[in-house]
């Protein structure tokens, strides 16, 4: 049988918020809007939609592309670390009269240093933001203002997988060499400090 091993630690978020969760904040913040009106794109059961006169905003991670390949090495106590960046891109779908002047202030906020730190906290770092698409929605006869762009960010994740150590080990080893059998009892142990 099998045994896989499962991370004990994984890189997270400021007060053990989600992905998702966190990118929210963050948007919050870079956006001026107020937190409930930066929601997160394809709930369940979405909530309704704001008045035609409300600035608000629909987020959501919508692709994610890792590096070809990890960082695997190990720490003083032998346990796997693995290391890989990705970027992700955040899908932004801004609405309200003024939406094109919200995404102004995310392309904006996102180059100004202080705005970044909590990016970093996360081990992410801001890449750039995409041109805006105004792309007004047709629903019951009257356009509601929307303009749909991208945030790419870059984070790395860093993942700890326990390795047991082995103290001690005993046996014997049977082989056969040119028609002759060989036996190589043998004990190991470490020391201990």
């Amino acid at each position: 049988m099998t045994t896989y091993l499962q991370p004990t630690s994984t890189s997270g978020f400021p007060q053990s918020l989600t992905l998702t969760q966190f990118i929210q904040t963050v948007m919050v913040g870079i956006s001026a809007l107020p937190g409930p009106l930066v929601r997160p794109k394809w709930q369940i059961e979405p909530p309704k939609q704001p008045d035609l006169s409300v600035n608000w905003m629909a987020i959501g991670v919508s692709v994610a592309v890792p590096d070809a390949n990890s960082y695997v090495g190990s720490d003083e106590d032998g346990a796997v670390i693995s290391q890989r960046h990705e970027t992700l891109e955040i899908s932004c779908s801004i609405y309200g009269p003024d939406a094109m002047e919200t995404y102004g202030l995310i392309r904006d906020g996102f180059q100004i240093q202080p705005n970044l730190y909590a990016l970093r906290s996360a081990n992410m770092g801001f890449v750039e933001v995409s041109p805006a698409r105004h792309i007004p929605d047709l629903v019951n006869g009257r356009f509601i203002n929307r303009v749909e762009a991208s945030v790419f960010l870059r984070r790395m994740i860093q993942r700890v997988y326990p390795i047991a150590t082995l103290l001690s080990a005993s046996g014997v080893i049977h082989t056969v060499v040119g028609g002759e059998e060989y036996l190589l009892d043998w004990e190991t142990q470490t020391e201990e400090t």
